[in-house]
């Protein structure tokens, strides 16, 4: 808005009395400030808004949501819309996929997963980060996102198959590909790493595209195989500690002579490879001290 910054200040009070008094909610003194728009950044959604710096009015083509090629009058008055790169930086370390300083760390928790499963897990993360900052002005710099999180991807698979980060790419290839098998050995899918390659601005970005290419069946087939890391514990319910996937790849090979035994016995029943359990159920599955668990002990049945 243009105007005093006490006529702004008049503003907030109204409309956080309107919000009191009709709707019956709390105005956010914390997240709700007024800044000065030439000067100053506001936060909104998770953007960073400036105003540009002003200069000589000259005349520039632009594109409209529509693919019509029209002139306008440029300012340099436009409103600058920014990803919070370092503030991203600090939630993926926040999360162990990298140091404070932005260098990829291997994501220690996920090793427990099958190949396919860590790659379907990072690529939701760099997709979903792209695809919301898809419309800033610093666009390219989300280049620096999806460096950290391929190669936090590579140190995990590294940790995961004791291999050194160029043996990893040597054998999953540049984009972090594996190819899935289904009956017969023949192959299913392939599963990679999603990698942007276009990082031309777009601002109309939030405006086009859309989901018509999705195959819907397969999405949720996907959905359901994939890791329950956000489920409770399903030994003792726990859902404030760090969840964590106990996965024992030798239970379907195990031949009929040798059977499994102790909560091993219970994912065989269950058919599963993998359950979540919080950290302490974990250490006691490995210590043995669940030997004597029935299902009907568990809190719930993942499936």
């Amino acid at each position: 808005m243009c105007g005093s910054h006490a006529t702004a200040e008049e503003i907030k009070e109204q409309v956080k009395s309107f919000l009191q008094d009709h709707l019956k909610l709390t105005l956010s003194e914390e997240k709700t400030r007024i800044t000065h728009a030439r000067t100053e950044e506001a936060f909104f959604l998770g953007t960073i808004l400036t105003i540009g710096n002003g200069g000589e009015a000259k005349v520039v083509q632009q594109t409209t949501s529509k693919g019509k090629t029209i002139k306008r009058r440029s300012t340099g008055w436009a409103t600058i819309m920014k990803a919070p790169i370092k503030k991203l930086l600090k939630r993926l370390n926040e999360r162990g996929f990298c140091t404070g300083t932005g260098e990829p760390t291997a994501k220690g928790l996920w090793t427990s997963l099958d190949a396919d499963q860590i790659i379907q897990l990072y690529s939701s993360v760099n997709r979903g980060l792209q695809n919301y900052y898809r419309f800033v002005d610093n666009w390219k710099h989300l280049a620096r996102i999806q460096y950290v999180l391929k190669f936090s991807l590579a140190k995990t698979l590294a940790q995961k198959y004791k291999l050194s980060v160029p043996q990893i790419f040597q054998r999953f290839g540049k984009d972090l590909s594996i190819l899935l098998k289904g009956k017969g050995g023949k192959a299913d899918r392939n599963v990679c790493f999603y990698l942007n390659q276009d990082w031309t601005k777009n601002k109309l970005a939030f405006q086009t595209g859309g989901h018509n290419d999705i195959d819907v069946i397969r999405t949720l087939v996907r959905l359901r195989t994939r890791s329950k890391l956000g489920k409770p514990c399903c030994v003792c319910g726990e859902t404030e500690a760090q969840i964590e996937m106990h996965h024992v790849r030798h239970i379907r090979k195990l031949s009929h002579k040798r059977g499994a035994t102790g909560f091993n016995r219970l994912l065989r029943a269950m058919n599963r490879k993998q359950v979540p359990v919080c950290s302490d159920c974990h250490r006691k599955i490995h210590r043995g001290e669940y030997d004597g668990l029935k299902l009907s002990n568990l809190v719930y049945v993942p499936r």
